[in-house]
C-alpha cells in the first residue's frame, strides 16, 4: 500500500500544478467548450420586450442599394416615434457625413426623439497611425441622441465570450450597446460572460423594410425598446461565437442585453476561490480513495467529478454562476494518477529490493547450508548424492567429488541391506513417518558410529530431490547408556533404602511396643512405692529413689508413646476417629491436667475459654494429643517464674483458633523450620539442656493437617514462642447441623 506521506504529496503536487495551469490560462482551450455544453443543456427563451428591427437581405434587395441614403434611417425613427416605441438604439455607424438633405433628415428625426435614441461609438485600429482611434456619430447627430460603445473583444481563441458593461471613449466611459440596453447604470464597470443559452430565434424580429412602409401595426412597437441593427451576412458584420458559431453583431450585442435582463450575466469564480477549492476537492477524493484499489480509486473519483459536474450544471441553472470543473477533474484525476505511479516506483522498488533481498539470502542460506555444523546431503529420487557440505564430508570422511553419484547405502553400517531396497523409497518412508530415524552410519575408514538422520522432499521445477540432515550423536547415545546404566544402580539402591527404611520404620514400632508393657509395670510399681500403700519403706531415700524411677519412666513412657504414634504414621497413616465433642470442656480438662505441673515448675497458668460449650467434628484424642504436645514445650522451654497462656477463640463462621503463647527462651528464626521435622530440635547435641525426641511439632502439625487445618509458629530468641493451632469452620457448621437435626 502507498503510505499516507506519498499520498498527500502526489495530491499536492496534482493541485498545485492544475492551479499553476489554470492561472496561465492554459486550461480555458479545455473549460469553453464544457462551459459552452452546460449553455446549450441550459438553453431558454430571451425576454420578449426588446425588438430587432433587422437590416437584413430582404430589406438590402427591396431597397436595392447600401449603404442606404440617412433618410431612410429618418423615415424609420418618425415611424417609431409615431408608434411611440421606447429607446431606439441603433448599431449602425453614423460617423461619416454623406449628402447635406440626408444627413438633416435624420438630424431632424432624432430632434423629434428628444433624446430617447442611442447612436452607436466604438473604438478601432487604425494602421495609418498605428493606434487605437475613437469613433462616433456626426457632432449634429450626437447632440440629439445618446451614446453606447458598440464594441466586441473577442477572446483568445477568437470567439466573444464575455462583453464589457462599459468602454473607454475619448477620455471618459461609454456604456456598452447591451448595457445600454439593459437600462444598466451608466457606472457600472467590468465584464461578463454572455449567456448564449439564451435561444436567439425568441427574440421578436422585424424586417426594416417593413417598418418603414408601416406594415407592422403600431401596438407592437409601444413602449417597447428597439435595436436596429445590420443582420445580413452580405453586410459582413458578424461575430464568432459559441453554440452558435457565428452570429451577427447586433445579435451578440442583443444577447448580452438579454443575459443583463434576465440576471443572467454570468461570472466565474476568481483564482483564489479556485487556488483554494480545488486542493480541498482533490484531497477529499485522495482521503476517499485511500489505500484502494486501482479500480475503486477510479471510481471513487469519476463519481466525485460527476457529483462536482451536476452541482455545476445545477448552480449555473438556478444562479449566474459558472463554474469550472476542469481544474478540479484534471487537480483529482492527477492526484490518482501520480499516487498509481508513485506506488508502482515504490512497488517497482520494492520488486528490485526483494529480488536483491532473496538472492542475497540465497547466497547466505547456501554459506549458512556449506558452513552447517550438521551434516547436510541432498540426493535425487533414487537416493544417489548430488551435494554434501563441509560438515557432511568430515563426517564421512569424503569430498564433494567423490560423493557425487554414490548412494546412500555406501554411508550406513549395513550397506547390502539397504541395496536390497529403493533408497529413494526408504527416503519417502521417513518422509512421510515426519520423525527422526535413528541409524548407525560409516565413515571411509571404517569406523561405525550412530546418528539421527532427518530427512524432508523438495520439489525443485519438475525434478524431485531430498533434503538429509544428519547429525552425528555417537558421543550422546554412549552417554545416555552410561546414564541408563548409573540410573539403574540408583534405582536399585533407593529401593534398597526404601526397604531399610520400612525395616526400620517397622522395627520402632515394635520396639516401641515392646517397651511400653515394661514401662507400665515400673511406673504403677514406683508409683505404688511412692505411696507405700504395701506400708513403710523404713529408709526415706528409698522414697526418693521411687520419685525418680516413676518420672524418668513417665517421660521415657511419653517418647516411645510419640515414637510410636509417629511410625503408625509414617507406616499406614493414622485414620481420623471422628466423632462430635466439646472442645471447651476438652480444653479445659487438659489445661486442668497439666495445671499441676505447671504448678510444680513455678509458672503461671493462664487460660481463656471463651464459652462454656463448643460443638466440634474431629478425632478427639489427636485434638487433645496435639494441644499437649505444644503445651509441652511450653512448659519445657519457660523458665521458672515464666508465664504461659492457653486460649481458644471460636469464630462466628465455626472456625477454632487455639494460641499457646509462652515467654520462655524462643527459637532462632533459622531453627524454626527444623522443629517440625522429625527428630528435629533447635537445641541440639548430647550435651543439650531439655529432654525429648524432637517428635512433638512434628506430630502436633501432622494432627492438625489431618483435620484440614494448619500450624504457625512465631517465635524469637529470649522473647517467648507463640504457636497458633487453626481448624475449619466447616467441622463447626457439621457439628451444629448434627445438633439441630
Amino acid at each position: 500500500m502507498l503510505s499516507l506521506n506519498g499520498h498527500w504529496r502526489a495530491c499536492v503536487l496534482a493541485a498545485a500544478g492544475t492551479v499553476a495551469a489554470f492561472a496561465l490560462g492554459a486550461l480555458e482551450p479545455l473549460e469553453r467548450p464544457l462551459i459552452d455544453l452546460r449553455m446549450r443543456l441550459l438553453e431558454r427563451p430571451a425576454d420578449p420586450r426588446p425588438i430587432l428591427i433587422d437590416i437584413d437581405a430582404r430589406s438590402i434587395q427591396e431597397i436595392g442599394r447600401w449603404p442606404w441614403p440617412r433618410s431612410l434611417h429618418a423615415l424609420l425613427l418618425d415611424r417609431l416615434t409615431a408608434a411611440q416605441a421606447g429607446d431606439v438604439f441603433f448599431d449602425v455607424d453614423f460617423s461619416v457625413a454623406t449628402d447635406e438633405a440626408e444627413d438633416a433628415a435624420l438630424e431632424g428625426a432624432l430632434s423629434r426623439r428628444e433624446g430617447r435614441t442611442v447612436l452607436a461609438a466604438f473604438r478601432q485600429w487604425s494602421e495609418t497611425s498605428s493606434a487605437y482611434i475613437d469613433l462616433g456619430p456626426l457632432p449634429r447627430f450626437a447632440e440629439h441622441a445618446r451614446l453606447a460603445s458598440v464594441n466586441a473583444i473577442p477572446g483568445t481563441d477568437g470567439r466573444i465570450h464575455e462583453m464589457a458593461r462599459s468602454y473607454p471613449w475619448r477620455g471618459t466611459r461609454l456604456p456598452s450597446l447591451a448595457a445600454a440596453i439593459a437600462a444598466a447604470p451608466a457606472a457600472e464597470e467590468g465584464s461578463f460572460f454572455i449567456d448564449f443559452g439564451i435561444d436567439p430565434t425568441t427574440i421578436p424580429r422585424i424586417s426594416f423594410v417593413d417598418v418603414a412602409r408601416g406594415d407592422i401595426d403600431p401596438a407592437v412597437l409601444r413602449d417597447r425598446p428597439v435595436v436596429v441593427g445590420a443582420t445580413a451576412i452580405e453586410l459582413g458584420d458578424m461575430l464568432s461565437v459559441p453554440i452558435h458559431r457565428v452570429l451577427p453583431g447586433v445579435m451578440v450585442q442583443m444577447l448580452a442585453a438579454q443575459s443583463m435582463m434576465l440576471d443572467r450575466a454570468l461570472w466565474r469564480l476568481p483564482l483564489w476561490i479556485i487556488a483554494l477549492a480545488v486542493p480541498l476537492f482533490a484531497a477529499l477524493l485522495a482521503y476517499c480513495s485511500l489505500n484502494c484499489r486501482a479500480g475503486t480509486s477510479l471510481f471513487i473519483i469519476a463519481l466525485g467529478n460527476l457529483v462536482y459536474w451536476g452541482g455545476a450544471l445545477g448552480v449555473q441553472l438556478t444562479a449566474p454562476v459558472i463554474l469550472d470543473v476542469v481544474p478540479f477533474t484534471l487537480a483529482s484525476f492527477g492526484a490518482c494518477i501520480l499516487s498509481f505511479l508513485i506506488r508502482f516506483r515504490i512497488v517497482a522498488a520494492n520488486l528490485v529490493a526483494e529480488s536483491l533481498a532473496r538472492r542475497r539470502t540465497e547466497n547466505f542460506m547456501g554459506a549458512v547450508a556449506q558452513n552447517a555444523f550438521d551434516a547436510l546431503v541432498t540426493t535425487d529420487p533414487k537416493g544417489r548424492v548430488r551435494f554434501i557440505n563441509t560438515a557432511a564430508g568430515r563426517m564421512f570422511g569424503v569430498k564433494l567429488s567423490e560423493a557425487t553419484g554414490l548412494s546412500i547405502a555406501d554411508f550406513t553400517a549395513r550397506p547390502e541391506a539397504l541395496a536390497e531396497q529403493d533408497p529413494g523409497e526408504v527416503l519417502q518412508r521417513i518422509v512421510r513417518s515426519g520423525r527422526p530415524r535413528r541409524l548407525t552410519c560409516r565413515r571411509s575408514n571404517g569406523e561405525l558410529f550412530y546418528a539421527d538422520l532427518t530427512v524432508s522432499a523438495l520439489t525443485e521445477g519438475a525434478r524431485q530431490m531430498f533434503i538429509l540432515l544428519v547429525r552425528d550423536i555417537d558421543s550422546r547415545v554412549k552417554a545416555e547408556r552410561r546414564l541408563r546404566a548409573r540410573e539403574q544402580e540408583l534405582r536399585r539402591a533407593k529401593t534398597e533404602a526404601e526397604l531399610a527404611n520400612k525395616s526400620k520404620t517397622e522395627f520402632l514400632a515394635n520396639m516401641s511396643h515392646e517397651l511400653r508393657t515394661p514401662l507400665n509395670a515400673i511406673i504403677g510399681f514406683s508409683e505404688m512405692m511412692k505411696q507405700q500403700v504395701l506400708g513403710p519403706m523404713g529408709n526415706k531415700g528409698y522414697l526418693t529413689y521411687a520419685d525418680d524411677i516413676y518420672e524418668s519412666g513417665r517421660r521415657l513412657l511419653e517418647t516411645v508413646s510419640d515414637v510410636l504414634e509417629f511410625s503408625r504414621i509414617e507406616t499406614d497413616g493414622t485414620k481420623l476417629q471422628e466423632a462430635e465433642f466439646d472442645l471447651v470442656a476438652l480444653c479445659r480438662r487438659l489445661a486442668e491436667r497439666l495445671a499441676p505441673r505447671i504448678k510444680e515448675k513455678g509458672h503461671g497458668f493462664n487460660v481463656y475459654l471463651q464459652a462454656d460449650e463448643a460443638r466440634y467434628f474431629a478425632d478427639e484424642r489427636l485434638i487433645m494429643l496435639a494441644m499437649g504436645h505444644i503445651l509441652g514445650n511450653a512448659i519445657k522451654f519457660t523458665r521458672e517464674g515464666g508465664e504461659i497462656s492457653f486460649i481458644l477463640n471460636l469464630e462466628d463462621d465455626g472456625a477454632v483458633s487455639i494460641v499457646i503463647e509462652d515467654d520462655g527462651i524462643g527459637i532462632e528464626a533459622s531453627e524454626i523450620a527444623t522443629c517440625f521435622e522429625a527428630f528435629g530440635q533447635a537445641d541440639r547435641g548430647l550435651n543439650r539442656s531439655h529432654e525429648g525426641a524432637g517428635l512433638g511439632l512434628t506430630l502436633a502439625r501432622r494432627f492438625v493437617e489431618l483435620h484440614q487445618g494448619h500450624l504457625d509458629l512465631e517465635s524469637a530468641p529470649g522473647k517467648g514462642t507463640r504457636v497458633r493451632l487453626s481448624l475449619p469452620a466447616a467441622r463447626g457448621r457439621r457439628a451444629a447441623a448434627r445438633k439441630s437435626a
